[in-house]
Order: C-alpha cells, then structure tokens, then sequence
C-alpha cells in the first residue's frame, strides 16, 4: 500500500521545461524520433559535405571552358555534362552549391546576432528600446523584401564588386538579404521572451535576487534557443531561393563565379537542345528546399510543449 508523502508546506515552482520552449539539447533529441526528420537531416549534412569538400575532390574546372565539349550530354569525362562553353556542370552545382550554402550561414548568423539579440533586448527590458526595435522593424516590414534586397543589391553592386571582387558581392547579397530577414527574427523572439519573463520560474528567480545578465543567460537565452534554431532552419530555404532569385536577375554572383540561379538563366536558351542544364540545377535547388523544409517543420514539432 503506498503511502501519501507528507505535506511539507514546500510550494514546487515551474520549471523551463514545463513550461517553455524546448532547450537545444531535449530539441535534437525529439527531432531524432522522426524518421522524415532524421533524413532531411542526413540528407542536409550531404550537401554540406559536398558543398565543403565537392570543389576540393571532384578534380574538373568550375570556370575553364571546354569548346570541345560545348553543351555535351553527361558522360564519363563530365558526369553531368557541360554548358553552353564546356564547362563542367557538376564542378560548377557544387560551386554554386557552396555560395548557396555560405549564404545562407551568413544571413542566418546575421539573423541570429541582430535579430535574435534586439528581440531579446526588447522583450526583457522594454520600454524606449521596446518601442524602437519594434518601429525599426515594422518599417522594414513595409517594404517588398526581396524588391528591397534588389534594390539595394543593384545599388551598390558594381560599386562593391570594383573594390572588394566576388567576395564582395557575395556579402552584399547576403546582407541585403539578412536586412529584409532579422526584423522577422526579431519579433518572434520578443515575443517569447515576453511570455518567459511572466513565468513563476524567472518571478521567483527575481524575488531571490537574480541579477538581469543572470537571469537572461540562465533562463531567457535556454528557452528561446529552441524557437532560434527553428526559425533560423525554416528562413534557409527562404534565403537559398531569394538568392538564386537574383542570381536569376543578374544581380548576385558575378560570372565566371557560378551559383544555382545563374546556371538556371544561362541554361534556359538551350532549353530545347541541352535540357539536362536546366534539369540539374533546378533539381539541387528543389532538393535543398524541401530537405530545409521538411526539416525545419521537423524542429517545430519536436519544439512543440504540446507534443512533449
């Protein structure tokens, strides 16, 4: 017969994990409990081994034509076959998988340090820095995002690519991307930590003398990791396309220099006579989208308190 443990008069309190958003840690762990989840996620790791080591491995020219091989079909000289002047195709999709990838690292770091951090700020302490953050970020949200990151992209451009090269115009792409994104990062994490500092956990953290820098580090930034992470998963796929986007209009990475978009536009004339060129492309880009995709939907799940 079990006995009823004595009323000590100890009142238990709310803990993070009762109440909040998954932690990192307990996030990867549910995600591993989906089978769709764990193969977007080895799928993902693929591509960024090929786009790290493809280029360094795969011993075929991303920029050197081969004018006796134009528009050939694949074979086992070019496994995918060549563009419009020779060039290999798969030297030049794990090229432009790369900057696809560096990319999107960048905006998402940018998300992350800017986004993150304001929205944080903002939701903690509130008052004249809640009100600017928050007015900084619905005029963003008034423009078109991409027309904004086109327009700043065509802009600046020429000017940035004269003085820094290709490397240049891959940040500035990337940062007139991340400039459009963070305002969305912002409010999702304002808005959590607005709930979190109401919860019993950080009161009584409060009453018991808990300085800001500790209660932001010990229990905000653990609670609003798991909502980080999946925010930052589902805006890659956003990212990867806004990319190619304008690689398509001409105004990302700058030839010899390939990216998925650029393959794709360069491709199209040759639709009729070559469309392995087009296929290719077009499939690495769908195939990073929905692999983005499913995984981000798989991290909101596993970030779901419902689901625990």
């Amino acid at each position: 017969m079990s006995r009823t443990p004595p009323n000590t008069g100890i009142v238990r309190l709310h803990t993070p994990s009762d109440i909040a958003p998954a932690a990192p840690i307990g996030l990867f762990r549910r995600l591993l409990r989906s089978r769709l989840s764990v193969i977007s996620l080895l799928v993902f790791a693929l591509i960024v081994l090929l786009a790290a080591f493809g280029p360094v491995v795969y011993t075929q020219s991303a920029t050197r034509p081969d004018y006796a091989a134009i528009n050939a079909i694949p074979s086992a000289e070019h496994i995918l076959g060549t563009d419009n002047l020779g060039r290999d195709t798969l030297a030049r999709l794990l090229s432009g998988l790369r900057v696809s990838l560096i990319v999107a690292l960048y905006v998402e770091t940018l998300n992350i340090l800017l986004g993150a951090t304001l929205g944080l700020l903002a939701g903690y302490y509130g008052g004249i820095l809640d009100v600017l953050v928050t007015r900084v970020a619905d005029i963003l949200f008034a423009f078109p995002g991409l027309l904004l990151a086109i327009l700043v992209t065509a802009i600046f451009g020429s000017s940035v690519t004269e003085q820094f090269g290709g490397i240049g115009r891959l940040m500035l792409v990337a940062g007139s991307l991340s400039l459009v994104s963070w305002p969305l990062m912002a409010r999702l994490v304002r808005s959590q930590v607005l709930v979190l500092r109401e919860q019993e956990f950080v009161t009584a953290a409060r009453s018991l003398g808990a300085t800001h820098q500790r209660m932001i580090l010990r229990h905000i930034i653990p609670n609003v990791g798991g909502i980080i992470i999946v925010a930052s998963t589902l805006d890659v796929a956003s990212v990867v396309v806004n990319e190619a986007v304008l690689s398509l209009l001409g105004l990302g990475i700058q030839p010899p220099d390939p990216s998925i978009g650029k393959m794709i536009t360069d491709a199209i004339p040759y639709l009729e006579t070559n469309a392995w060129q087009v296929f290719f492309p077009s499939a690495a880009l769908m195939l990073i989208v929905l692999t983005v995709s499913f995984l981000g939907d798989g991290l909101r799940e596993a970030s779901d308190p419902q689901a625990r």
